[in-house]
């Protein structure tokens, strides 16, 4: 009888370090909205770690102005050579310029986006074919800002062609390349449920500062890494990093649970409704 407890604890032993969790390799492309907070791969990096994750392993083709078009004409390079040899990307993350998705009468060009995406996706997989799109979702201009009403009459419709274009490219990769493949992180939904309110911005009412940032990660972390409760982990060095003071942080991390949390389920809208007797465990 001890032979067999002895046996079945290594048997165990074993089958929890198959099961163990590998760090992710991540890679990101984006513009000066991706630099926020010092860089969102960090943050993202960061976050993972302080939840209990493996350290990912992160690269980040940041470059102000630029829209993914150009990072899939000058930007290919990186896949191969930015990764240790033998690796494969677990996701990539790419964030488009925040007017190319948009009606803007000289920066909107939302075919080119949807084709950079695919683009993109498709060298990355050919890469490593298990690899899966996030799609960062941007946000529009803060309230007060010139655009409104001289091309929307206010940041909510600016935001709402926004999200139409991540979903169709979202699906776009769905289509092309299997379901599943990619999904939207809902970053500019976050700062829609903060009401587009002017202390996540510079004083541009364009980028974000620190507190925007930290939504930022927030958001990011927790569609990669299907982590819908972010804040049932310290993240307080992280925010103190940025300057990000108690309330703040736990105002934003709020924010991105709202959007992070999926869709009531049909057993939820019945159970709800008392249709259903039993009650879900949370």
């Amino acid at each position: 009888m001890r032979r067999s407890i002895i046996a079945t604890g290594a048997l165990t032993m074993l089958v929890s370090a198959a099961h163990a969790e590998d760090a992710k390799n991540l890679l990101f492309y984006g513009n000066s909205f991706s630099g926020s907070g010092g860089g969102v791969h960090l943050l993202v990096q960061d976050l993972a770690v302080a939840a209990g994750h493996p350290e990912p392993y992160v690269y980040g083709r940041l470059v102000g102005g630029q829209t993914l078009h150009w990072h899939a004409v000058t930007g290919l390079s990186v896949i191969t050579d930015q990764i240790p040899a033998g690796e494969h990307w677990d996701s990539v993350v790419l964030q488009g310029h925040s007017t190319r998705t948009t009606s803007h009468p000289t920066d909107g060009n939302i075919p080119e986006f949807r084709d950079a995406v695919l683009t993109l996706t498709g060298a990355v997989r050919d890469h490593s074919p298990d690899a899966t799109t996030v799609l960062f979702e941007t946000w529009a201009r803060a309230v007060g800002h010139d655009f409104y009403p001289t091309y929307w009459p206010d940041p909510y419709a600016m935001q709402a062609e926004v999200r139409d274009s991540y979903d169709l490219a979202r699906d776009d990769v769905n289509t092309m390349f299997g379901p599943g493949v990619a999904e939207v992180a809902p970053v500019g939904d976050a700062f829609e449920a903060a009401a587009f309110t002017p202390d996540l911005y510079n004083g541009d009412l364009y980028h974000a500062n620190n507190k925007g940032a930290l939504l930022i990660g927030f958001v990011l972390y927790g569609s990669i890494y299907n982590d819908r409760t972010v804040t049932d982990f310290d993240y307080s060095p992280i925010a103190d990093a940025l300057g990000v003071n108690a309330a703040d942080a736990a105002e934003v991390a709020a924010y991105a649970e709202q959007v992070l949390a999926p869709a009531p389920s049909t057993f939820a809208l019945l159970a709800g409704a008392g249709v259903l007797t039993l009650r879900r465990r949370r």
